[in-house]
């Protein structure tokens, strides 16, 4: 018994490789075996999250029943401030207004400077400005008084 003992034992070494170098190189897989990886819904925590895309609500705030240029007045000091960026709307097309027919104006109230730039305070509290090509150097800036506008106001 101690025999076959003794030779079972002899034969396992002599099957074993002397070292690690005379072992065969491992088996590799065939890269189509490897699938995607799982999805890691957390994100990558060293990157920051993506910001939402910047969203402006619009609001049309005056719709006219006939053509603004019947309703509103130019200035033309404003309108040259306006061509140089020096009174300008905050956010295009924040609040719109539109007469039949036409293309909308910007809007921006005089009274607390609500979605207007006005560097030079050339505003006054009891007037809505209105702008058509707003950023442009044919930018035209209508006026008119808040009391004169109060028939076609469209509210919330």
């Amino acid at each position: 018994m101690r025999h076959i003992i003794a030779l079972t034992l002899a034969a396992a070494v002599i099957a074993l490789p002397a070292s690690a170098d005379d072992r065969p190189p491992p088996a590799r897989t065939d890269p189509a075996h490897f699938g995607t990886l799982p999805y890691n819904s957390d994100g990558d925590p060293a990157r920051a999250a993506p910001r939402a895309p910047y969203q402006v609500l619009q609001r049309i705030v005056y719709a006219f029943d006939r053509p603004a240029a019947q309703v509103l007045a130019a200035d033309a000091a404003l309108t040259a401030q306006c061509r140089r960026g020096r009174f300008n709307q905050r956010i295009a097309f924040r609040y719109r207004a539109f007469g039949p027919g036409e293309r909308p104006l910007g809007v921006a109230f005089g009274y607390m400077a609500t979605n207007l730039v006005d560097p030079g305070r050339l505003r006054r509290g009891d007037t809505v400005y209105f702008f058509r090509d707003h950023d442009t150097s044919r930018c035209t800036v209508l006026t008119a008084t808040l009391e004169s506008l109060r028939g076609w106001f469209v509210p919330p």
